[in-house]
């Protein structure tokens, strides 16, 4: 844009000097002093044809530099706003809760979902929402960053999603003493598309029951236990010298926690050399939680995320049922046929 009305100056000025080359001023005296300035024109006819000429090209001149501003401008704008999606880009994650299957009674749902090493949670009041279902199916979308400081979103990266029913609404306390397992279902999946995907809660309730079954075959009523402990193992006897950053994230009953830790450090500093470099990183939770006290048979997720574990994958989850409140509940978060 400066440049522009820079040359507009220029041509102004050169305009000047060929009418002042073409006219001369003539002076007229009167006692001594300079009554007024009068152009003498060489040609008149001259003169008259130049300086229409020269209007006509001004404002033909003056149009075309305005419409180059304007697309000018126009470009400029287009490129913050490419600028801005690739700084902003998200994938979108359109969960599918069906209502149908989740009890008459039901007042709240927790949903947890994990993607790319951030998690999010959402409450939904059923008596505000579930007027926007259609047929009764709910859907929740939300929004994650392609890219952050960990890692960057790639198809056959792995996620979870996870809801849960309460009947009698989510309290923000941790003194629920129930014994009983919630409803609940979980999704996971691959990406398969770094723009767009889905999840589908509630359409059947395998692992609920299947939750349900473990416990009624294995739960201690007199267990006192006030904590549940989980452990990530993270096998990286394949990503050693690449591996740095690492998101962990652990889940039970719709608790979290992330932990962003640096795996080339910690594997470093592990004691035993002669194992195959596998890192065990520590969750603890309160057993009791906003939606009762987590039992044996609750299901629990493992996930690890970095940008240098790809390939396979940048995410990895795995998931299982608490079986003690003693020893603690461990799963490979990098599962292959040598860590089951």
């Amino acid at each position: 844009m400066f440049s522009s009305i820079v040359t507009i100056l220029s041509y102004k000025a050169q305009l000047k000097s060929i009418i002042l080359f073409i006219c001369r001023p003539k002076r007229i005296y009167n006692s001594g002093m300079i009554k007024l300035h009068q152009m003498n024109c060489v040609n008149k006819k001259l003169f008259i044809c130049f300086v229409t000429l020269s209007i006509f090209s001004s404002a033909l001149f003056f149009s075309y530099n305005i419409l180059n501003l304007s697309y000018a401008a126009s470009d400029d704008e287009n490129d913050d706003v490419k600028g801005d999606n690739k700084q902003k880009g998200t994938m979108e994650l359109k969960i599918k809760l069906n209502l149908n299957n989740i009890g008459q009674n039901a007042k709240t749902i927790k949903v947890i979902s994990y993607v790319n090493g951030e998690a999010k949670e959402v409450y939904i009041d059923l008596a505000k929402e579930k007027s926007q279902a259609t047929n009764n199916i709910l859907i929740k979308t939300l929004q994650y960053d392609k890219s952050n400081d960990i890692s960057s979103i790639g198809v056959k990266d792995q996620y979870f999603v996870c809801g849960y029913v309460s009947n009698d609404g989510i309290q923000k306390t941790q003194n629920i003493q129930n014994t009983e397992i919630p409803v609940f279902d979980c999704d996971e999946g691959n990406i398969v598309s770094t723009d767009k995907n889905s999840a589908k809660l509630f359409f059947a309730l395998n692992k609920y029951n299947e939750a349900v079954n473990f416990n009624k075959l294995n739960s201690n009523p007199d267990n006192t236990a006030k904590e549940v402990k989980l452990h990530a193992k993270i096998p990286l006897y394949d990503k050693t010298d690449e591996v740095d950053q690492i998101n962990v994230v652990g889940m039970v009953r719709g608790e979290y926690e992330v932990k962003t830790i640096n795996a080339k450090e910690e594997l470093q500093n592990l004691d035993d050399k002669s194992g195959k470099d596998i890192l065990d990183i520590p969750f603890i939770f309160n057993r009791n939680t906003e939606l009762g006290q987590v039992q044996v048979g609750d299901m629990f997720f493992i996930c690890v995320t970095g940008e240098e574990l790809a390939p396979p994958e940048h995410s990895h989850c795995e998931k299982r049922l608490v079986k003690s409140f003693d020893s603690g509940n461990q799963v490979y978060a990098r599962k292959d046929s040598f860590f089951k």
